[in-house]
């Protein structure tokens, strides 16, 4: 897992695949980076690369948050309708974690009508734009 504070304050890319996401469950959530002590969050963008399908999944969302509220950063994001260069979602939400600890920043996945073990394609680019606040 990335940290973020050693990365440039800015946007930064995470790409995740279907793979990464699978579980024998309708939801499942996996870390995308680590936000440093003393980093802001200023921003997430989500966008489909390739859409996310499988074998009786009707529906598969994605959004980004924290332990305890998945969809902080980022509300359910549909994976699932046409890939383009405008079908993204972009978030803004300021908010600092932890000014002494670090925090896990989450990509969830939440699927219908079928287990997210069952998805046979999918790529997102997560952008997470952060700030250094401390010192």
């Amino acid at each position: 897992t990335t940290d973020i504070g050693a990365l440039v304050p800015g946007w930064n890319k995470f790409t995740k695949s279907h793979t990464d996401l699978q579980a024998a469950a309708l939801t499942n959530d996996i870390e995308v980076a680590t936000l440093t002590a003393g980093y802001i969050i200023t921003g997430v963008l989500i966008k489909t690369t390739t859409l996310f399908a499988g074998t009786g999944i009707l529906t598969y969302t994605l959004s980004v948050g924290i332990n305890g509220n998945l969809t902080k950063y980022a509300t359910a994001f549909s994976v699932t309708s046409a890939v383009s260069d405008t079908n993204l979602q972009l978030s803004n939400n300021y908010s600092i974690e932890n000014w002494g600890s670090n925090t896990s920043i989450r990509l969830a996945a939440i699927s219908t009508g079928a287990n997210l073990n069952q998805s046979t394609s999918g790529v997102v680019e997560i952008y997470i734009k952060t700030e250094k606040i401390k010192s």
